[in-house]
């Protein structure tokens, strides 16, 4: 029986070798462990690697134990393991062909038939993932391709009743309109009509409060009940007021304007715009949005919660630019909009009065103008604020002060005062008047001084006038058909470049002026 295992094709040399010797020497007993013990010595892996390593050593044989006594235990590890004792023709299957690790060629062309194989697998499953991300990509793209040409719809329609609304308004005037006009402008000749847009439409009893001009043509506007719109393209950059040229084929109409806040308690106080956000100033609040559709918010800040301990119901908020100055009875507080810095001054709103009486006018950022009209029988007094230091100082002798209807700061030291069709320049450190600015025919409703140099005004006929502020010289004459006034709000009035907002009884127009080289 040994030497018929022996034959068996399992069976290595050095087992071989170690039988014979055992066969020889040994009893019956000793004879069956040492074939047990020769076929795990067979089987096991570090062996089948030590003959691939060493083919040519077949004289060597490890160590054994001549101890019959672990045959058992041997026999009761194989079955416990699932090693086969017997060859594959015992067993009735066919037997178990050589591979080149049993004869001793070594693991190279099985690890590279392995190597072959993974790369493959690899290869498959990159393809499948750079298809999925092809598909990804396409129905992506189709998706927004489809949104665009939502878009685009959109913007065509309310391009197409736009149009439809400027010329149901641009019917010729009646005859006593006409006869009133060659009489008033026959010496000056008709101001100019620019181009315009009608870019917000405002519902009765819910006037326009505010409007602001911003970067690349943008317009945002706020309403007394909290409204706001805004018109900045689809990228946010871009000439949001451009109109298409006259004769151009399938040109892209301009985009329409986004309601962005609805009715809320809070009117709008204020605005700010630069290149990628929108900012509106309510009366204990400031929200911002993205220019870029779809305008998501980008948060929330209440001037209540700036302090800890601060308790105080918001008394008036005004705006210039990113900041915004908030008025507490007791406390006076700036804040940056745009960077959300938080500036605290001492000035004290109460040391002035009752609020009924003292009313914020206007705010540059640096100097705060009240005016207080507690005084019974007698022209109100103006105050000059400078926060920084908190001083104050008295405007005692403002030219027409009893009559002035609409004040405004002006540069570091003048102040603009409305009085009927005029429009007073006054210097507050020189106490003189520098200019009167006379030209309208109606009553002077806003005024816009931001730019350093040239004032923009708006009387009740639609007409608005471009001065010089440091020759008092008019520079340019506009008309706005359509415009009407008959409401008494107060109205608005923003400059920026060459394109000037207005607010009015139906709601915002934007005109576009050319750019002139020589004016005289």
């Amino acid at each position: 029986g040994g030497r018929q295992r022996l034959d068996s094709p399992r069976t290595s040399n050095a087992a071989t070798a170690l039988l014979e010797r055992m066969y020889t020497c040994s009893p019956l007993g000793t004879l069956s462990y040492a074939c047990d013990y020769g076929r795990s010595i067979m089987d096991s892996p570090r062996q089948r690697d030590t003959r691939s390593a060493n083919p040519g050593k077949d004289k060597q044989v490890s160590g054994t134990n001549s101890n019959g006594s672990g045959s058992s235990r041997e026999r009761d590890r194989e079955k416990a393991r699932g090693v086969q004792a017997k060859d594959g023709d015992e067993q009735g299957r066919p037997p178990r062909p050589h591979s080149k690790r049993e004869d001793g060629e070594g693991t190279q062309g099985v690890e590279l038939e392995i190597d072959a194989e993974t790369l493959k697998e690899q290869g498959r499953r990159r393809d499948e993932q750079a298809k999925r991300e092809r598909q990804m990509a396409e129905a992506e793209s189709s998706r927004r391709k489809a949104e665009d040409q939502v878009e685009l719809d959109e913007d065509r329609r309310a391009w197409a009743e736009e149009q439809a609304w400027l010329k149901s308004i641009d019917q010729p005037p009646a005859w006593h309109r006409r006869l009133w006009r060659t009489l008033v402008w026959g010496r000056e000749g008709e101001p100019e009509a620019p181009p315009r847009r009608f870019l917000f439409a405002c519902d009765l009893g819910d006037p326009i409060s505010c409007v602001q001009l911003g970067p690349g043509g943008a317009c945002m506007a706020g309403s007394v009940q909290g409204r706001i719109w805004l018109l900045a393209g689809k990228g946010g950059g871009a000439v949001a007021s451009a109109v298409p040229e006259p004769g151009v084929k399938n040109a892209p109409p301009p985009p329409r304007a986004d309601l962005l806040a609805g009715w809320s308690d809070e009117g709008a106080r204020g605005l700010y715009l630069d290149d990628e956000c929108g900012y509106a100033t309510f009366t204990e609040s400031c929200r911002g949005w993205k220019r870029a559709r779809p305008h998501a918010q980008t948060g929330n800040v209440r001037f209540r919660d700036l302090e800890r301990k601060n308790t105080q119901v918001v008394k008036h908020v005004l705006q210039r630019g990113s900041w915004v100055c908030v008025l507490f009875p007791l406390s006076t507080t700036l804040v940056n909009v745009a960077r959300r810095e938080l500036i605290q001054r001492q000035f004290k709103l109460f040391d002035f009065g009752s609020s009924t009486d003292v009313a914020p006018c206007d705010f540059d950022g640096e100097h705060l103008l009240l005016v207080d009209r507690s005084r019974v029988g007698s022209s109100p007094a103006f105050y000059l604020v400078y926060l920084e230091a908190n001083e104050q100082v008295e405007l005692d002798d403002m030219p027409d002060a009893p009559w002035i209807s609409l004040v405004k700061l002006w540069g570091p030291d003048c102040i603009l005062g409305a009085v009927g069709r005029m429009l007073h320049i006054y210097d507050f450190k020189k106490k003189q008047l520098r200019h009167s600015l006379r030209g309208h025919h109606a009553e002077i409703l806003a005024v816009d001084a931001r730019h350093h140099d040239t004032i923009a005004s708006l009387s009740s006929d639609g007409v608005i006038k471009l001065w010089s502020g440091t020759t008092g010289a008019c520079l340019r004459t506009l008309c706005v058909p359509g415009a009407n006034f008959f409401l008494s709000y107060p109205y608005c009035l923003c400059m920026q470049e060459n394109r000037i907002a207005i607010s009015c009884d139906e709601g915002v127009y934007m005109v576009e002026l050319e750019l002139l080289t020589d004016v005289v």
